[in-house]
């Protein structure tokens, strides 16, 4: 019998570091800060969706919602009156203060 393998480059398997990331918008990563009311800086949003810090909430409602997503330096929403921050805001003490921080919860909040 002869030997009829084939040899090649080796078959790629798909690993959590080489899937590709999941993709995120603003609405989806509050949807998710809100239902696990846990704060992420405006800078750890604005790496996941590609915007800058300040011009994130740009045109957004300042609501109890959009208030999850807060200031590195006071870890609360900037510009917001009590009645449009949630209730619960700081009912975590941790805060995701950066990309790699929020982009790790965003897959296994808790």
């Amino acid at each position: 019998m002869s030997d009829t393998s084939v040899i090649g480059p080796p078959q790629a398997t798909a690993t959590a570091s080489s899937l590709p990331p999941a993709t995120h918008t603003v609405d989806s990563i509050l949807d998710q800060l809100d239902q696990f009311q846990q704060r992420a800086t405006y800078g750890a949003v604005a790496g996941i969706v590609d915007s800058s810090p300040r011009s994130l909430m740009t045109g957004r409602p300042r609501d109890p919602r959009s208030s999850w997503i807060v200031s590195g330096k006071n870890g609360m929403p900037t510009g917001y009156e009590p009645d449009q921050t949630h209730p619960a805001i700081k009912s975590r003490q941790e805060i995701l203060d950066s990309r790699q921080a929020l982009e790790s919860w965003l897959q296994n909040p808790a």
